[in-house]
């Protein structure tokens, strides 16, 4: 029968005893393709199957791996559209943080704003931007983390990811009408068990991640630590020296000086205990803490780059018009390099968090009863950038945000697997509370008198916010199967959201009167406080003519909260409506040839109701704006073809169209009906050859391409489409194993974001080569 929505780990039962096979021949000598390394024979091991349970049958003296995965199954007979990465796969495909995820998913992408902190997931044009819930979800070990700086972090001791596309209003306990981002790490169990992997690199790159999970007490209390720790040099070069910025095209830039600002370094831990005193009950405890020190901005001149748009300087002076001359000057005098920036103060970037979570599985008669509680809290302090991005020191803006999230997720679900009836309803709860200093600073003591009476330069212009957010909502997944091949499953969920923003704008500098500094009120203090209710539902059917095939067909309606932009001084400009969406979608599933060959295919139609916008008022004030309706439609593939055993070839590949059917941007005031919607990639496209044979060599090609991203709603700022190349090549043994891997290999230059109202963008990573070595404790 169908397993339609199992998504928690159970107890794993005791392993069993495994025969080593030992094996020893001229394999070994392979390992001279890492010049200067030396590795002593191993054993080649014994391979479990990804259940746990060994393959019955040996080739060449190996034990060989082939059992096909359980939770495989359960996806391939779910009516959902879901990407799915095990262990094996995860390590193959080199993903080491939570921005690797979308190169390996179709229709998923991650939009990086220049900095960790604000980093936005997006699956099917919806996404998240400032201000707003994320409208695609991160969920770690069964627990939601929603903030911006969980979207970008560091991974390590990973069990699988899934990435579930469409609205998961009714099956998760935190609504995310985007989809799910769902990892889960290595669960302990009676089999001590761990891996440490060093990864060096250019760009001075040293990563160390561990994890080792063991028994405390046999059958009873198992612990588990895991952690990193990564350091990389910046990709960006600020540069100084003779005609820097302002050089004519006839004079040549002579280079003095330069660092590289952007360099990246962190840590991050987690400590884990997992009881299960009898057959019944479990408890999962976790604490686990990250700090990073992201260095500055990786902003580059959009103008200065070989994709330059003159268009795009008309709207950026729409967009800030005191600023336009400069912004002028700055598209004639440009400086056509890659990566490079002038900035007179190039920042810095610190956040932490740390999260602390217990999840509980209480094993009824016919049912399991599940919760999860957890206290998230995170910090940004600060965040620092050059904002006139010029060797003239004028203005810095200061960001500073810290937020505290209380959650808890009860739900009970059926646990017989063989029942056409399966079911799961639950009560979520949160509550949040964010505080936000976002401030800008003025250096230039003229502009600084003129604006800020009585006060000197350096004066900062603050706004300062506090949101506060709460949730409460019940929701239900059921499905029941009629004779084996046809189910009908039915969703709904009711949340209730009290929101509340307080805010404030004042400007604090020294004077004459008082060095220490003076406050000066700049506006009236607000504070705004709002009610929604939401409703929505969902109805899916699906037919298995056969085990290994199925169509469905469903609909669904999912929202994104609403909220208040947290920098202008209007009260009328803050708020924002909820976006809702409605979505039809149709695929299939199949696998043939005894699993030889696998096809997923997912076409889908999106209307969407107030549809979130940002937009600058001008360089130090933001707000969302809701379009009236979006259109957005598409597909997506997912296929693998395993020619013989020790070959995989894969490809997926989306297509995503967004259009503003009714947009009338209110601070702009102009109409972008039937205008594509921006941040949405046109496409995306995966594509490998992957080789693993039983005497431990392993290569990987891969060529992934994403189409055409529009950056403005006007459709004149936009990212050209590209593709890199990636390859990575192996020698795999029982306990050790090696790797050398190049990324980006063609070394494109290309876009992944860009700054409304300015001409500063976010350059992808340059090639990118290094060395991995991993040992199995």
């Amino acid at each position: 029968m169908s397993l339609l929505f199992e998504i928690n780990s159970q107890l794993k039962s005791k392993p069993k005893i495994i025969p080593r096979w030992r094996f020893c021949d001229r394999s070994d000598l392979v390992l001279v393709a890492f010049a200067c390394l030396c590795l002593t024979p191993l054993p080649v091991p014994y391979v479990f199957a990804q259940t746990g349970e060994p393959k019955s049958k040996q080739e060449n003296g190996i034990h060989v791996t082939g059992k096909k995965d359980q939770r495989d199954r359960e996806i391939l007979r779910t009516p959902n559209s879901i990407s799915r990465l095990n262990e094996q796969e995860i390590q193959d495909a080199g993903i080491n943080r939570t921005s690797d995820i979308d190169k390996q998913v179709p229709n998923f992408s991650i939009i990086d704003s220049g900095s960790r902190n604000f980093t936005y997931f997006n699956i099917r044009g919806m996404r998240s931007i400032a201000f707003s819930e994320p409208a695609v979800g991160l969920i770690l070990d069964g627990i939601p983390l929603n903030d911006n700086v969980a979207l970008n972090t560091e991974l390590y001791g990973l069990e699988n990811i899934e990435v579930y596309r469409g609205s998961q209003a009714t099956l998760f306990g935190k609504n995310f009408q985007g989809g799910v981002v769902e990892i889960k790490t290595k669960k302990p169990t009676n089999l001590s068990e761990g891996k440490i992997t060093f990864d060096i690199g250019n760009y001075k790159k040293q990563e160390t991640s561990v994890y080792y999970n063991s028994p405390i007490i046999y059958d009873k209390l198992y612990f588990g630590v895991a952690g990193k720790t990564t350091e990389r040099e910046g990709y960006l070069s600020n540069v100084t020296g003779f005609y820097y910025p302002n050089n004519r095209p006839y004079e040549l830039p002579v280079e003095i000086y330069k660092t590289h600002p952007d360099g990246r370094k962190g840590n991050a831990g987690r400590f884990r205990l997992y009881f299960t005193p009898n057959q019944i009950f479990e408890a999962d405890l976790q604490i686990s803490a990250e700090s990073f020190d992201d260095g500055s901005l990786n902003l580059v001149n959009y103008l200065g780059a070989k994709s330059e748009r003159e268009k795009a300087l008309l709207q950026g002076c729409v967009a800030a018009p005191s600023n336009c001359s400069k912004l002028y000057g700055t598209y004639i005098n440009r400086v056509n390099g890659d990566r490079k920036v002038y900035w007179d103060y190039e920042g810095k970037s610190n956040v932490t968090g740390n999260t602390y979570s217990l999840s509980t599985t209480t094993k009824l008669p016919h049912s399991n009863l599940k919760s999860a509680t957890a206290l998230r809290k995170m910090d940004i302090d600060p965040i620092t950038a050059d904002s006139d991005f010029t060797k003239v020191d004028q203005n810095r803006s200061i960001y500073i945000e810290k937020s505290t999230t209380f959650l808890n997720d009860i739900f009970l679900e059926s646990n017989d697997k063989q029942n056409p009836f399966q079911f799961k309803i639950g009560i979520y709860a949160s509550n949040k509370i964010t505080n936000i200093d976002q401030a800008k600073e003025h250096r230039v003591q003229l502009y600084v008198i003129n604006d800020f009476p009585g006060l000197n330069a350096p004066t900062q212009e603050k706004n300062l916010s506090k949101l506060t957010d709460k949730n409460i909502s019940i929701y239900t997944h059921n499905s029941y199967t009629f004779f084996e091949r046809f189910t009908i499953t039915l969703g709904a969920r009711l949340e209730r959201q009290d929101s509340q923003l307080s805010h404030s704008e004042l400007a604090v500098g020294p004077s004459i009167s008082n060095p220490a500094g003076d406050t000066l009120l700049l506006s009236d203090p607000y504070s705004i406080q709002n009610r929604y209710n939401y409703n929505v539902s969902r109805i899916i059917f699906d037919y298995k003519p056969i085990e290994n095939l199925m169509f469905f067909i469903g609909v669904s309606r999912g929202y994104k909260n609403a909220g208040y932009s947290t920098v202008v001084n209007i009260p009328s400009k803050a708020g924002f409506k909820p976006e809702i969406n409605d979505t039809i979608e149709a695929g299939i599933k199949s696998e043939f040839f005894k699993n030889k060959f696998g096809l997923k295919y997912t076409q889908f139609y999106t209307e969407t109701q107030d549809f979130h916008v940002i937009r600058a008022i001008n360089l130090s004030q933001y707000v969302n704006l809701n379009a009236e309706l979006v259109t957005i439609r598409g597909y997506e593939l997912e296929s693998y073809l395993k020619p013989q055993k020790d070959t995989k070839i894969g490809l997926s590949a989306g297509y995503t169209e967004g259009i503003f059917n009714r947009f009338q941007d209110t601070v702009l005031n102009r109409n972008f009906n039937g205008k594509w919607v921006h941040f949405i990639p046109k496409y995306d496209i995966l594509s490998y050859l992957q080789y693993r044979n039983d005497f431990g060599i392993f290569l990987r090609g891969e060529f992934q391409a994403v189409g055409q991203m529009y950056f403005a709603a006007d459709n004149t700022v936009y990212s050209d489409p590209y593709y890199v190349l990636n390859a990575r090549v192996g020698y795999e043994k029982e306990n050790l194993s090696a790797y050398l891997y190049v990324n980006n290999l063609n070394d494109r230059y290309y876009f992944t974001s860009y700054i409304d109202g300015t001409f500063q963008a976010v350059p992808g990573a340059p090639k990118t080569y290094g060395f991995i070595l991993t040992y199995k404790i």
